[in-house]
């Protein structure tokens, strides 16, 4: 099994670390196996015109602000990542055009997927943050 992906929105990576559990449990998320820091890049390419280094350059592109040990094999088994604040916006404001093309390349249940999340986090002020499991 390879790796999975929940997507959610959260105010703040201290609170998002903090309350993990509860904002992975609390609608809205995406649940997405595989979803790879690339494709989070190339869709931001495609929907704001930012070229890719300078998302890689932004410090909120996939940054892991916390890991899980595995304690007993001593290998990291899950980890939180930022999603740019860019992405988001561009995802919250896309029309349904907008994602329809992005889908072409990036499939229609990721895109209308992190489009729901992105949508209740610029509702809301908060980020939208990867959390990733094996």
């Amino acid at each position: 099994m390879g790796e999975m992906n929940i997507v959610f929105a959260a105010p703040d990576d201290e609170t998002a670390i903090a309350e993990l559990g509860d904002w992975l449990g609390r609608p809205p998320v995406h649940n997405d196996d595989g979803l790879r820091p690339e494709a989070l890049a190339e869709l931001e390419a495609l929907l704001t015109g930012r070229d890719s280094q300078e998302i890689a350059a932004d410090p909120r592109h996939c940054a892991q602000i916390t890991e899980i040990l595995d304690e007993g094999a001593g290998v990291v088994e899950a980890g939180l990542m930022t999603v740019t604040d860019t992405l988001t916006h561009a995802l919250a404001v896309a029309d349904t055009e907008t994602l329809s093309a992005a889908a072409v390349s990036h499939g229609e249940y990721a895109v209308q997927g992190l489009a729901i999340v992105a949508r209740h986090a610029a509702a809301n002020g908060h980020h939208m943050y990867s959390y990733w499991y094996f």
